[in-house]
């Protein structure tokens, strides 16, 4: 019969909870007594935003145990609503609060502390205000929810993995959301390029992302319900309802005043058997600091898997004594999803080697998440850091639509076991066309890595052609004439050879195709023909910008409805997944003319871009388009050939707006703009449409004045932007300007004469659905960010010019 310890436990949840189990396994007569400042003393706190969003019904299935079943089924005494206040370590007592105010002193033999972390709060005008809420357990989970149910503007602050599974759920309820978030990215834990596709499903599905912006205060809604929330930029936004979701502080204050040793950040410092300063003292869960396994740094992981077992390892120890097993450390591996993206990361990411001055390399490639072949396949990119002397794992990233965790587990595992990058290459994992495929994306990594370490090519991570280097498009030339590259050069990879003399040597160039596998094929024919080659890593596929509209997607009109409307019309059924751009819209092209009047063709396709491409390839040829529909991934559009119509042989359009105007606006001074918007007023009066597609110094009529602060820009970026005009107030006469005098003078002689401004001309315009696209390449040759043009604007390439002037009867540069 063991001894009858006395054991208390300060917090119930993972940590505590999983200690108090564990320990009654191990000693069936130790005294247990739980002591939770709450109601509920274990309960799934990572299944919270899926209730409030009515995707977890049953609310009684997130209570994993309740005081009763713990008192009942491991005989744990519970004192729940209590809250300790004091901790007394040469007497070895433990003081108490309960609800009612009561107290009384608890001795113990041993002393476990979880007592969590709590969601950060900062000090600012208004956050006290009703209708600003933090999610931290069941209580805020119902209170969120009623007031959620009631709401329609909600504002979520912070887009880490909480944040973003909020603003997901919200939006499944029908909830308009805006998202705010400090960094320029969402999912600030993981590298910039790795969170492009969470960001372009957000936007997708209607969430209003607003990046490298926070909150400076709250303050009441005028009209008495709701919020305004006032931004750093300035900005204003309103909601009925603010969710705070910006990190979390551990809740080390019992552990202070006892005088135990803490970490930097305010962590509870323990040791491999989770023993505080005070040997008799354990720690566990969020409030705690450990080892990291991978740099021997201290690690503080705030998540539910390392809580559960550093309580199950506390208890081990106070039990077992030295007999048992050591916390291993935390690597913090976490995965989010979000609507039908997953992303995840596990290991350190870039930015915190950077951080902490670890010496690096890295790569990232895409691949199919199971066979090519096999129907379905999406693509996963798959990024690696590693430690250039040993090729030993520092860290993993993953995104895509299906396989994410898969992929993550296994980068997770390698890195525990402290595998290098040849071993990932030759890691055996199970392969049948469904599940898999006989080179995983995690063997392509680790050659790719090889591959680096080898000198066989020289990775390059970003994308610039200027007069010193020279960028080379070796995708189709279809697929650069849809999806150019700004300041590339297009040579399709197999005329690469043949092709040679239209390339400089004295000149270092950059590869770029659209996954990274091709663009690194050809800098291998170019490094031994002599040229100084590099390949750019991950492709178009990771480098390309956020699209911030969906507007060339007519409707969302499943096939199945499609071929409803169309009666008897045939649906011919084509399978396009697994096809990397141009491969799904060249077999589109391809089934389509063989098409029968009146038949419908479906496509389902995983090339990301098809989403926008379908629908182009539509308008272009004159085929009636249906709908185009993403699930997990999938794309799938339908369209179909008209029996009046044989259009689609062309390339004209099927129907053109004879009083519509698409103007190209190349000029940034002040009458070439006012031209611009007169005419696309006047296109507005007379019943048409209207697109201004603004490139080069026609990008300064865009911009936001004052600017906001981006991070990341480089030198050249910034000076550009100190050079050029800040909005419609700030540009030039084309003429008689005089330093600012003729353009002052003419605004006034308009004034006076009561003819409109600019800024007026421009609201009328956009109020009346003029369409303001701006040139991506042009952005990037001037350095200008999309958070620095005004709201409304949407990005576009030369396709996206083409599509909406095939449908116009007037075309116009200005």
């Amino acid at each position: 019969m063991a001894s009858k310890k006395k054991i208390l436990i300060v917090g119930g949840v993972a940590g505590g909870a999983s200690a108090a189990a564990r320990l009654r396994r191990l000693d069936e007569f130790a005294n247990i007594t739980l002591i939770e400042r709450g109601r509920d003393v274990s309960f799934a706190n990572c299944g919270l935003p899926y209730h409030i969003g009515g995707e977890i019904t049953d609310r009684s299935k997130l209570a994993v145990q309740t005081p009763e079943s713990l008192e009942r089924q491991l005989a744990i005494k519970v004192k729940t609503n209590t809250e300790a206040t004091a901790i007394h370590r040469k007497d070895k007592l433990l003081e108490v609060r309960d609800s009612s105010g009561k107290t009384e002193r608890l001795a113990y033999d041993k002393l476990i502390l979880s007592p969590g972390a709590q969601p950060l709060k900062p000090e600012l005008p208004g956050i006290d205000l009703p209708g600003i809420y933090t999610l931290r357990n069941l209580q805020d989970m119902d209170r969120i929810k009623a007031a959620a149910e009631k709401a329609q503007q909600i504002l979520v602050i912070g887009a880490g993995f909480i944040g973003l599974e909020m603003a997901e759920q919200l939006i499944q309820v029908g909830k308009q959301v805006r998202l705010v978030e400090l960094a320029d990215q969402v999912l600030p834990q993981l590298d910039p390029e790795m969170t492009k596709p969470v960001e372009q499903e957000l936007i997708r599905k209607g969430v209003e992302l607003i990046l490298s912006d926070g909150i400076k205060g709250f303050a009441p809604r005028q009209n008495g319900t709701g919020i305004l929330a006032e931004l750093n930029s300035g900005k204003e936004l309103e909601g009925d309802l603010v969710l705070l979701s910006i990190g979390v502080r551990p809740e080390s204050g019992l552990a202070k005043s006892a005088g135990l040793e803490l970490g930097a950040r305010g962590h509870i410092k323990t040791n491999a058997h989770m023993q505080t300063s005070d040997p008799d003292i354990y720690a566990a869960g969020d409030a705690c600091e450990n080892l990291d396994p991978i740099l021997d740094g201290p690690s503080a992981i705030p998540l539910g898997g390392p809580a559960n077992r550093q309580g199950r390892c506390a208890a081990d120890h106070i039990i077992l004594g030295e007999q048992a097993q050591p916390y291993p450390g935390s690597i913090g591996t976490a995965i989010v999803r979000v609507f039908d993206v997953a992303a995840g990361i596990t290991g350190h990411s870039e930015k915190r080697l950077k951080q902490l001055g670890v010496e690096y390399k890295k790569t990232a490639v895409n691949g199919f998440n199971h066979a090519g072949y096999f129907p379905g396949a999406t693509n996963l990119t798959v990024k690696i850091l590693w430690e250039p002397a040993t090729g030993r794992l520092l860290g993993g990233q993953v995104n895509g639509h299906d396989g994410v965790d898969k992929r993550l587990d296994i980068l997770a595992t390698a890195i525990k076991g402290k595998l290098t990058i040849e071993d990932l290459a030759q890691l055996e994992l199970a392969y049948a066309p469904p599940f898999g495929a006989a080179r995983d994306p995690i063997n392509t990594a680790g050659f790719s890595a090889m591959n680096i370490r080898n000198g066989l090519y020289q990775p390059a991570f970003g994308l610039s052609g200027s007069d010193d280097t020279q960028l080379l498009d070796v995708r189709p030339a279809e697929v650069a004439k849809l999806k150019p590259i700004p300041d590339s050069i297009n040579i399709p990879y197999p005329e690469l050879r043949s092709r040679l003399d239209e390339l400089e040597k004295s000149k270092p160039l950059t590869t770029v195709c659209t996954m990274g596998k091709t663009s690194y094929f050809a800098s291998r024919i170019l490094k031994q023909y002599g040229y100084n080659a590099q390949s750019h890593v991950g492709g178009w596929t990771v480098a390309a910008p956020i699209q911030r509209s969906e507007n060339n997607n007519p409707s969302t009109k499943s096939a199945e409805e499609a071929s409803v409307v169309a009666g008897d019309d045939t649906v011919v059924k084509l399978d396009a997944t697994g096809l990397a751009c141009p491969g799904p819209i060249m077999r589109v092209r391809e089934a389509s003319l063989n098409l029968s009047d009146g038949e419908i063709l479906e496509v389902k396709a995983s090339d990301a871009g098809f989403l926008t491409d379908f629908p182009a390839f539509c308008n272009a040829t004159g085929y009636e388009c249906l709908g185009v529909t993403s699930e997990k991934g999938i794309i799938t559009g339908s369209l179909r050939k008209n029996r009046d119509s044989g259009a689609q042989q062309s390339l004209s359009p099927a129907t053109v707006d004879s009083n519509g105007t698409t103007i190209v606006v190349f000029s940034g001074e002040l009458d070439k703009a006012m031209a611009a918007f007169v005419i696309a007023n006047g296109a507005l009066a007379m019943g048409g449409k209207a697109t201004l597609f603004f490139t080069f110094w026609g990008l300064n009529v865009l911009r936001k004045n004052p600017s906001p602060t981006v991070k990341g820009k480089t030198f050249m970026d910034k000076l550009f932007g100190w050079m050029l005009p800040k909005g419609p107030g700030k540009l030039p006469l084309s003429n008689m300007h005089m330093a600012g005098m003729g353009t002052t003078m003419m605004k006034g002689r308009m004034a006076s004469k009561n003819l409109p401004n600019l800024p007026d001309l421009m609201e009328s315009a956009i109020k009346g659905g003029t369409r303001l696209v701006a040139c991506t390449m042009s952005m990037e040759a001037m350095g200008i960010r999309r958070e620095e043009l005004i709201d409304g604007v949407e990005l576009g390439g030369v396709a996206e010019f083409l599509g909406a002037a095939s449908k116009t009867g007037t075309n116009l540069f200005i």
